[in-house]
């Protein structure tokens, strides 16, 4: 089984192209829902860490972390950022590894498709096979950002503008996949590299 890793931008697209290779027959998972699992389940070993960190106004005894003031913080607060991504970024790649071997123990799938946003950042593009970039236009991005996360254009920009640049993501790349305009087009190109993929790794 294959490592693949799928990274991207902000709103380039990541999460619609994974489910395409879902549906395509890959094993497909998110570094963020591996996060969000040791960072917000009732157990967190994290948690003691993170209030000592961000103050105790963020949480509450029965709905735990207020999710959209922590994920405030973290856009605004680069050390707060850091401080989180240092804790939780071992956990997940023992998770990630964890579920790898698992997943290949089962002998059912070819291509394990791993999405993370912070993948060239941190690293590890390094630990996978074939590694795919996501990307869209900047308008395309913009008008997506705005609409998901509701806010102003300008407020969008700053999110932007905030992530690692994608000239540098783009320089590792095996595989790009342009989701501009339709989701059509988004798929066809999701398509092609798939069977590009089995082709080179002759499966």
């Amino acid at each position: 089984m294959y490592r693949i890793g799928l990274t991207g931008g902000i709103c380039t697209g990541k999460s619609f192209v994974l489910e395409i290779f879902k549906k395509l027959g890959c094993f497909t998972a998110r570094a963020d829902e591996i996060a969000k699992d040791i960072i917000f389940s009732k157990n967190s070993e994290v948690m003691p860490q993170i209030l000592e960190k961000f103050g105790n106004d963020i949480y509450d005894e029965k709905l735990g972390i207020n999710k959209e003031e922590f994920s405030r913080i973290l856009f605004e607060d680069a050390g707060k950022r850091n401080f989180i991504n240092n804790i939780i970024h071992p956990q997940v790649v023992a998770r990630r590894n964890e579920l790898f071997k698992n997943i290949e123990e089962t002998g059912v799938y070819s291509l394990f498709v791993y999405e993370s946003a912070l993948m060239v950042e941190a690293g590890t593009y390094k630990d996978f096979d074939k590694i795919i970039v996501v990307y869209a236009s900047p308008a395309d991005q913009l008008k997506r950002l705005t609409e998901r996360d509701k806010i102003d254009e300008k407020e969008a920009e700053g999110k932007i503008k905030a992530q690692f640049p994608l000239s540098e993501k783009l320089k590792v790349a095996n595989y790009t996949i342009d989701t501009s305009g339709s989701f059509q087009n988004a798929e066809a190109q999701t398509l092609e590299t798939f069977h590009l993929m089995l082709k080179d790794l002759d499966i």
